[in-house]
């Protein structure tokens, strides 16, 4: 494969026209016109039968790739901060509860969107990292008790498991 000053890339290892073509289909890239192949036979000193060349969209996704592939900087938590470990669902729900916000009667706890907003995912553990402090906490649990009432018990029961956190926090006592 060989790359150019200019961004062509001539056929080489693995990239050819038949791999290229999805390439082209999306508009990743944009195949050479014959004036192109032109110039890059006389720069190459030898016939250039196909070449390719990012297009904006297709820098665009490499440099998006780039950053979303990045592992992100490890976070030293504040102090009193605590780790939580989210499933994706559940900072989907945490991000619902966020959305509903002054609506609810009992609202989101104060930081809790900033911490959501800050959420990064760790690879190793397919997992969302979120740092909250306790009322964070409490209202993260209130978040799934809305969720077991609308939607699914499965992050409440999680979140009370692994953290010990549960809204209401006691069962309510049911009187015969």
């Amino acid at each position: 494969m060989q790359g150019e000053q200019d961004g062509w890339v001539t056929a080489g290892s693995g990239l050819d026209a038949r791999t290229a073509s999805p390439l082209v289909r999306l508009g990743l890239v944009r195949e050479a016109a014959a004036e192109d192949r032109a110039e890059l036979s006389v720069g190459a000193g030898r016939p250039v039968r196909w070449a390719v060349q990012l297009t904006a969209d297709g820098w665009d996704v490499l440099l998006y790739a780039h950053k979303r592939a990045a592992p992100a900087g490890v976070a030293v938590p504040e102090a009193g901060l605590q780790k939580v470990a989210l499933h994706r669902s559940e900072l989907d729900v945490l991000k619902r509860f966020i959305a509903l916000g002054e609506r609810l009667r009992y609202g989101p706890d104060q930081g809790l969107a900033a911490a959501v907003e800050a959420a990064q995912f760790d690879q190793s553990s397919s997992r969302w990292i979120v740092y909250v402090d306790g009322a964070q906490m409490k209202s993260m649990a209130r978040a799934y008790f809305l969720e077991r009432h609308g939607g699914s018990a499965a992050p409440a029961n999680r979140f009370a498991r692994i953290y010990g956190v549960s809204y209401p926090p006691q069962p309510l006592g049911l009187t015969p």
